[in-house]
């Protein structure tokens, strides 16, 4: 559906007071995020899934395969389409659709999958979130938790360096926010476990992908009355 001016993925009902908004990995679209959204669905939120990418979202095998003409797709995609800049206002348009359709008082969740987090941990109104969860967050910097100062939720990989993480943790420790919020390590889970990459024919991986939703569930459940 259009939804903000952007083709999105959307579960749920429309009168809801409880939303959900996701932004994808760089992979757009796959199956395994609109499980995850279902997942949420079935817990009693509406989901948003909005395709910041507008359909140009890399191939899953980007970074298995290393030719020159990937390499090429790899560096438009980065220079075109992955700076942060580029996409705050289409969350500012997607959070003014939800208040349209939702209603002024409707309480709003984010999370974002790998790349997704760095947009939301950046975005310069994210006070207006209920919470933030970061699956597996790409490019982490303790800087930016100076920007936050709603809940956290981390689920991080084993490929996440954890120095970078314990230090992001460190620096929000001096934010209220702080004590509703947690720093959880999946220690045998890639990047990526609960989005495109995730491999749910591999039954620990199936496992950790269904018990991080249920934690996000959990997380959000908590911030909402």
């Amino acid at each position: 559906m259009d939804f903000g001016g952007l083709r999105t993925y959307a579960v749920g009902c429309p009168s809801n007071k409880k939303v959900l908004v996701g932004i994808m990995d760089v992979f757009g679209f796959s199956e395994q995020i609109k499980i995850g959204a279902d997942k949420l669905a079935q817990s009693g939120f509406t989901v948003y899934l909005p395709d910041f990418f507008d359909g140009a979202a890399l191939p899953v095998n980007a970074f298995s395969v290393d030719t020159p003409e990937m390499q090429k797709i790899r560096n438009d995609f980065f220079t075109n389409h992955l700076p942060s800049h580029l996409h705050y206002p289409k969350l500012e348009k997607v959070l003014n659709a939800i208040k349209s359709t939702h209603g002024n008082d409707v309480q709003i969740g984010t999370y974002g999958l790998c790349w997704g987090a760095k947009i939301l941990l950046t975005y310069a109104n994210n006070s207006e979130f209920v919470g933030i969860a970061c699956p597996h967050p790409s490019f982490p910097d303790p800087a930016d938790a100076k920007n936050v100062h709603v809940p956290v939720l981390f689920l991080s990989s084993k490929d996440e360096d954890a120095n970078i993480i314990n230090a992001w943790e460190e620096e929000f420790k001096k934010d209220p926010a702080y004590k509703q919020s947690s720093f959880q390590t999946y220690h045998d889970m890639h990047h990526g476990f609960m989005a495109a990459r995730a491999d749910l024919s591999n039954d620990n991986n199936r496992k950790c992908f269904f018990e991080g939703y249920e934690k996000m569930n959990t997380f959000f459940q908590s911030l909402m009355k």
